[in-house]
């Protein structure tokens, strides 16, 4: 009896180790796979009337569906492809969130919300409907840009500089739509441009960020704000100390002189 009872246990640990795995991931990145995976499914088997989650802005407007507003970043097809877009959205979206947003959850659901509201005025032009494509290419430019000489391995194998991957990702998409142009990846790629630029880039150059995480963001997540003049839209001071901050964490020391 007590061997019989061996593949119960051996399931059953399966399953509480792969609950531990899925609760020790950060909160945004967990939401994200939760509901895109959840949303996914139930669509895909028919448990939910699919046409109730793609953007239509007619209803949004005179019907007041708003959470088409939030639905259509959050299922794509119960597939083979779909799988893979939860394998790369769990890849990138963890790494960004562990690194670049370390302990910052508040600063992440920023970035997320300026690209998902940027996007969602961009899909108005063209009426795209589904923006999950879209949300997966903002967070994955954004780990590229951190990474931009790290090398990375795509289908079949083959490996370029982490900067080309948003064009590498636009192209099988362009790929797999049969020739269609992948406007919801464009408009990810996009805003996550922007956002890099204007939170990230310009600060760095001295310049103010013009779109500084609200503090009611903050106060939503228990968090304290940073000090940090990259991130307060604050214009950033020439230091005291005659080393000066090169974008990227390097400094320039200067032309030099030769000793005598």
């Amino acid at each position: 009896m007590a061997r019989q009872a061996q593949p119960t246990r051996g399931i059953s640990s399966d399953g509480a180790q792969i609950a531990q795995w899925f609760s020790s991931l950060p909160v945004c990145t967990r939401f994200l796979l939760e509901a895109t995976g959840t949303l996914t499914l139930v669509s895909g088997l028919g448990l939910l009337p699919g046409y109730h989650l793609p953007l239509l802005w007619e209803l949004v407007t005179k019907q007041f569906q708003i959470w088409r507003l939030v639905t259509t970043f959050l299922v794509t097809r119960l597939s083979i492809n779909g799988l893979i877009h939860l394998v790369m959205l769990h890849r990138y979206s963890l790494a960004v969130e562990k690194e670049e947003f370390g302990g910052r959850t508040a600063d992440y659901v920023w970035f997320l919300m300026v690209c998902m509201i940027s996007m969602l005025g961009m899909s108005w032009i063209t009426q795209t409907v589904l923006l999950t494509n879209g949300l997966l290419l903002a967070i994955a430019t954004l780990w590229s840009l951190h990474r931009a000489e790290q090398t990375v391995r795509f289908v079949f194998g083959i490996t370029f500089p982490a900067r080309y991957l948003p064009y590498a990702l636009m192209a099988l998409n362009l790929l797999l739509n049969q020739g269609v142009f992948p406007f919801a990846s464009f408009y990810g790629w996009l805003s996550a441009q922007a956002y890099y630029y204007l939170s990230v880039d310009l600060p760095a150059r001295g310049g103010l960020n013009y779109i500084p995480t609200p503090q009611f963001v903050y106060r939503i997540f228990g968090q304290v704000h940073r000090s940090d003049p990259r991130s307060t839209g604050i214009r950033m001071a020439t230091l005291s100390n005659p080393v000066s901050q090169r974008p990227g964490g390097g400094h320039s020391w200067g032309q030099g002189r030769r000793l005598a």
